[in-house]
C-alpha cells in the first residue's frame, strides 16, 4: 500500500500511470480485470464527459468508461517498478481466495479423454444427436464490438444487425448453410469478455457453450486487442471442445502498421488461426475450412503452458502476454484513433456535445416526418388508385366491399407509412455503426444514473424507438437485476415506429403546418414520463446498488454502406411481413364485424356499422372513454392496438369509408397527408385528437413486448404491472390532455 500514490481518478488528462491494484466487489473487480486493468498494464486517462463523469481512460488498446467511484476504485502508481499488484482487502493477486478467482466451468473442462465425439472419462457427449447426419454445429464466440455477426452474416448469408458498440446481440441466433459438401449450422452468441456470470447475457452465453450439439467453437477476435480478446481465448481452451482462432479487422491492423506471426501463435495456442475482415466477407471461407477440419479431428493435444494456466484472470494475463512475446508488432495509432479523438472533442467531452445531441436527436425525426411525408402521399395516391380501379372492376356486393374496405382500405392505411419507417431505422443504423450510440450512453449515464436508471439502459430505451421488444431484449446488458426490470418498465413509453401511423395520419389532419413538432413533443412526453416513472419505482421499491458503468467506447468508423441498407430493409421488409401477417387478418376479421348482420338496405354505411357486432362492442365500452372525448370508432381501435399499434390506424380505415367522395368534401379543410387525415379532421376536434395520440403513446404494450418482458423478467407479475400501470397512466394523460387543450381553446 505505501508505493501507491493515487487512483485513476486523481489522474489529470493525459497523465499516465501503472495499474498496481483494485478495490470493489468481485462483479466490478472481475469486469475491469476482464478489460485489462490488471498490475503493471499502463493506463491513460483521456477525457471526462461534461459534468466530470463518466471518465474515459485508454488501457490495452482500447478506451474504457468508468464512473468517478469505479476510478477512485482502480489504485495506480506513476513508476512501473511499484506497481504492487493487490486485491480488496489486501489479498494478493492470484490467491484463489481473492476477487479474481473464478467459478470452474459445470460441465466438461476438457480432461485427457476428451476428443470432440465423446468423454469416456466423464460421460460428456459431443455428437450430433438431434441433428441431420453430418451436419456441423459452429458457436460463434468473442468479445463484444468484434465482428462476431458481421462474420455470421457472412459465413451464413444471413441479415442479422451489426453495430460499432456492445450488445447488438443479445441472444443466440442460428442460420445453416453449406460449405462445401458439408452442411453447417452456425450459432452467433452474445458478446461476453468473460466467462464469469456476473451479467445474464455472460450467464446466457455460458448455458449455450454446455449444449452438447456444439462441434466447434469459431472464436473472433478483434486483433487490434489481441492481448486483451486472448483472456476469453485462454477460457474457451479450458471447455475441452475443439477451437478455432479467427483474427478479425485484420485489415486495420495491418494498415496501422502492426505486423503477426500467425504460426507461432497458432503453434503456442494449439489451435488454427486464421485471418478475416468479416464485413467484407475476406478470409471467411477459409476460417470455415479450419473449423470444419477441427470438428472432424476433434480436440488436439494442448500445449503445457495453455494447459497448466490457473484459474484467476492474473494466470491468464500472464500467459497472453508469452504467448504474444516476439510475434507480434502493434500498429502504430491508427487514422481512425486519430479521427476519432478531434471527433470526440465536440460529440463527448466538449461543451457542445449536449447541444449536438439534442440536434441530432431532433434531426431524425424532421427527416422522418417532414422528408418522409413526400413518399408517403405518393404511396396513399397509389393506394387510392388501386382501390378505385378495384371497385370499377369488380361488381358491387361482398367480394368487392371485403376487397376494397377490408383488405385495401386496412392494410393500405398502415402501409403508407414504410417510408418514415426506413427513413427512422436508416437513421438509427446509421448511429450505430459510427460508434457515435457509446457517446450517447456515456453521456446520458450522469442524468439516468440519477433517476435510478444506467448507462447502458440508454441503448435499450432508444431501440425501443424502433420495436420494444428488441429493446426489451437488449436490457441484458446491464448487470443489476432491478435496474433492468426498471427499463424495461421505461421502454414502452418509448414511441415505437408502430405508433407512427397513428402520429402521422392525426397531425396531418389537425396540425399540417406543425406536424414535426407536435410529434417531437409526443416523443419527448414519453420520454420525460419514462424518466419520472423510473425515479419513482426507484425511490418507493427496495432494491441494491444500480450497478456500474464500464463500457468499452469504439473508435468512429464510416458506416458500411450494405450493413446499414440491409439493416433499413430487413426492418422494412418486416413491417411488409406484418402487413401481410397480422394487420391482414386483424382488418378482415374487424371488416367482418362491421360488416355483420346486414341491416336494412336503407341503411347508409356509418348506420350499418354502427348497428353491426362491432358496433355493439365499441358502444358497450364507450362509458369509459367518453370522458376522453373518444367515440365507439376510437374505443374499438383501441381495443385493437392491443395486439400492434397499427391496428388503430388499419381499425380507423376500415370502419371510415374513405372514398373519393369522402376526400372531396374534405377539400375545403386544411388538413394534409392521407385521405384518413382529410376524414379525421372532419369527424373530430382537435383536443380529442391530441387526447388520442397521448393515450396511444402510453397505454398497453403489445402482445409481443408483453411476451418479452416474461421472458426477460422471468416473472409473469412485471408484465402484469406494465399493462396496469401504462394503461393507468395513459388514461389519466389523455384526460389532461383534453383538459388543458379545451381551458386553452386549442
Amino acid at each position: 500500500m505505501e508505493n501507491v500514490t493515487e487512483t485513476l481518478l486523481d489522474l489529470k488528462d493525459g497523465a499516465s500511470a501503472y495499474i498496481c491494484g483494485i478495490e470493489a466487489e468481485a462483479a466490478l473487480c472481475n469486469r475491469l480485470s476482464d478489460l485489462g486493468f490488471l498490475p503493471g498494464e499502463q493506463v491513460t486517462r483521456l477525457y471526462s464527459a461534461p459534468g466530470g463523469s463518466p471518465l474515459v481512460f485508454h488501457i490495452m488498446g482500447q478506451d474504457i468508461s468508468l464512473r468517478r467511484h469505479e476510478a477512485s476504485a482502480v489504485m495506480a502508481t506513476p513508476n512501473r517498478a511499484d506497481a504492487v499488484p493487490y486485491c480488496k482487502a489486501g489479498v494478493l493477486a492470484g490467491d484463489e481466495a481473492g476477487c479474481h478467482a473464478e467459478a470452474e466451468p459445470t460441465f466438461c473442462t476438457g480432461c485427457s479423454g476428451c476428443h470432440g465425439t465423446g468423454c469416456p472419462s466423464c460421460g460428456k457427449s459431443y455428437g450430433n444427436e438431434g441433428r441431420e447426419a453430418g451436419e456441423l454445429t459452429l458457436a460463434i464466440v468473442g468479445n463484444p464490438n468484434c465482428g462476431k455477426t458481421a462474420f455470421f452474416n457472412a459465413a451464413s448469408g444471413g441479415h442479422e444487425r451489426t453495430g460499432n458498440y456492445a450488445g447488438v446481440t443479445v441472444t443466440s441466433v442460428v442460420g445453416h448453410t453449406c460449405h462445401g459438401d458439408t452442411r453447417l449450422r452456425i450459432v452467433d452468441l452474445p458478446g461476453t469478455y468473460s466467462l464469469h456470470t456476473y451479467s445474464p447475457d455472460e450467464a446466457y452465453v455460458m448455458r449455450e457453450l454446455a449444449n452438447d450439439d456444439i462441434d466447434v467453437i469459431v472464436n473472433i477476435i478483434d486483433v487490434n486487442r489481441l492481448e486483451r480478446n486472448l483472456l476469453l481465448t485462454l477460457q474457451l481452451l479450458r471447455l475441452g471442445k475443439p477451437l478455432v482462432c479467427v483474427l478479425n479487422m485484420y485489415d486495420e491492423f495491418t494498415q496501422g502498421g502492426g505486423k503477426l506471426n500467425l504460426k507461432v501463435l497458432g503453434q503456442r495456442l494449439g489451435v488454427p488461426c486464421v485471418t478475416t475482415v468479416a464485413r467484407n466477407g475476406i478470409g471467411i471461407s477459409t476460417a470455415l475450412d479450419a473449423a470444419i477440419e477441427a470438428a472432424r479431428h476433434g480436440i488436439q493435444q494442448l500445449p503445457g503452458e495453455v494447459v497448466s494456466c490457473g484459474t484467476s484472470i492474473e494466470d491468464r494475463h500472464r500467459v497472453a502476454k508469452s504467448l504474444l512475446q516476439d510475434i507480434v508488432v502493434l500498429p502504430q495509432r491508427s487514422r481512425s484513433e486519430k479521427v476519432t479523438s478531434l471527433i470526440d472533442r465536440f460529440t463527448a467531452h466538449g461543451v457542445l456535445s449536449i447541444p449536438l445531441f439534442v440536434l441530432v436527436m431532433v434531426g431524425i425525426f424532421w427527416l422522418t416526418f417532414e422528408v418522409g411525408a413526400y413518399p408517403m402521399d405518393w404511396l396513399d395516391a397509389g393506394v387510392a388508385a388501386f382501390s378505385g380501379m378495384v371497385s370499377s372492376h369488380l361488381p358491387q356486393g361482398l367480394v368487392c366491399d371485403l376487397l376494397v374496405e377490408g383488405v385495401i382500405g386496412g392494410v393500405g392505411s398502415v402501409i403508407v407509412f414504410l417510408p418514415n419507417i426506413l427513413i427512422l431505422y436508416l437513421c438509427i443504423s446509421l448511429l450505430e455503426d459510427s460508434g457515435y450510440l457509446a457517446r450517447a450512453t456515456m453521456l446520458a449515464d450522469p442524468l439516468l444514473s440519477r433517476i435510478g436508471l444506467h448507462g447502458k439502459s440508454f441503448i435499450p430505451l432508444l431501440m425501443g424507438f424502433g420495436c420494444n421488444v428488441p429493446a426489451v431484449m437488449a436490457t441484458r446488458t446491464i448487470e443489476n437485476r432491478f435496474t433492468r426490470i426498471v427499463t424495461m418498465l421505461a421502454i414502452p413509453f418509448m414511441s415505437c415506429s408502430a405508433r407512427l401511423p397513428i402520429y402521422v395520419v392525426f397531425c396531418g389532419a389537425f396540425f399540417p403546418g406543425h406536424s414535426v413538432w407536435v410529434i417531437s413533443m409526443l416523443y419527448f412526453l414519453g420520454i420525460a414520463v419514462a424518466l419520472v416513472m423510473s425515479w419513482a419505482l426507484t425511490h418507493l421499491l427496495p432494491h441494491s446498488s444500480v450497478g456500474h458503468l464500464v463500457m468499452e467506447i469504439p473508435p468512429y468508423r464510416i458506416p458500411h454502406a450494405k450493413s446499414v441498407l440491409m439493416h433499413t430493409w430487413e426492418k422494412g421488409r418486416q413491417y411488409l411481413r406484418k402487413m401481410g401477417g397480422i394487420i391482414l387478418l386483424v382488418s378482415i376479421i374487424i371488416w367482418g364485424l362491421g360488416y355483420f348482420p346486414r341491416g336494412d338496405e336503407g341503411l347508409t354505411p356509418s348506420q350499418q356499422q354502427e348497428q353491426s357486432w362491432l358496433g355493439t362492442v365499441g358502444h358497450a365500452i364507450q362509458p369509459v372513454f367518453a370522458p376522453l372525448g373518444f367515440d365507439w370508432r376510437m374505443d374499438v381501435g383501441i381495443l385493437t392496438g392491443t395486439g400492434a399499434k397499427e391496428l388503430m390506424v388499419s381499425t380507423l380505415g376500415v370502419l371510415y369509408d374513405c372514398s373519393e367522395e369522402d376526400a372531396e368534401a374534405a377539400d375545403a379543410t386544411e388538413a394534409s397527408g392521407t385521405r384518413l387525415a382529410k376524414v379525421l379532421q372532419r369527424e373530430y376536434d382537435t383536443p380529442t385528437a391530441l387526447a388520442y395520440m397521448v393515450f396511444a403513446l402510453f397505454y398497453f404494450p403489445c402482445f409481443a413486448t408483453v411476451i418479452a418482458m416474461v421472458v426477460e423478467g422471468g416473472r409473469r407479475r412485471i408484465a402484469l404491472h406494465a399493462i396496469v400501470y401504462t394503461t393507468t397512466i395513459a388514461y389519466l394523460m389523455a384526460l389532461a390532455t383534453r383538459a388543458v387543450c379545451i381551458f386553452l381553446a386549442v
